[in-house]
């Protein structure tokens, strides 16, 4: 669990919360110290001046090796309806972060205005759902997929979409944005 870290709570839409919990360096170091893969990615992502595409990362974070004890020793979930994004490190150039979401826990229709995204689920199924806006700008369904541990989920700029734990068992989800995400569009749902 979080010990000395910084935790707050966004509304991003009706009736979803997020919890924001930021490591402490001490849990920080810890954890990187801990856990093999965590340290290489950072280190690779530190040695680089700027942001790596999607494919590169998609390839990195799919070969990570994640000790899954030491992560869950340095995160937290919410017990509101929205999830936790447990920030492991957050640079000019990229954050990563451990989301965690307890059965059916959901973020609402979102894109990426300005940063990419790619995520290791590491532990439980995610869901995430595809949506294409319409002509009135609501979001329409478009196809979902689920993601198993060991698989990447990649999403660009203006991908719209949904991340959801459909199932009865909490989901961890290691995410990395490039740059760090800093502003995002929420979408209704069309009727």
């Amino acid at each position: 669990m979080i010990h000395c870290g910084q935790l707050y709570v966004l509304s991003l839409a009706p009736h979803c919360m997020v919890a924001v919990a930021t490591l402490s360096e001490v849990d920080r170091d810890d954890l990187i110290q801990c856990c093999k893969g965590i340290a290489e990615i950072v280190e690779w992502l530190d040695s680089i001046d700027g942001r790596p595409g999607l494919s590169e990362l998609d390839t990195r974070l799919s070969t990570l090796p994640v000790n899954l004890d030491a992560l869950n020793r340095h995160i937290g979930y919410t017990d509101d309806d929205g999830y936790q994004r447990n920030i492991i490190k957050k640079t000019e150039n990229y954050e990563m972060v451990a989301i965690t979401w307890k059965p059916g826990q959901k973020t609402p229709i979102h894109d990426h205005k300005g940063s990419d995204c790619a995520f290791l689920i590491v532990d439980g199924i995610a869901t995430e759902t595809i949506y294409n806006l319409n002509d009135d700008g609501f979001a329409e369904y478009s196809s979902a997929r689920n993601y198993v541990p060991g698989e990447v989920c990649a999403a660009e700029e203006p991908d719209i979409h949904r991340i959801s734990n459909d199932e009865n068992c909490n989901l961890i989800n290691l995410h990395v944005y490039t740059p760090p995400l800093s502003e995002f569009g929420i979408f209704s749902p069309a009727e």
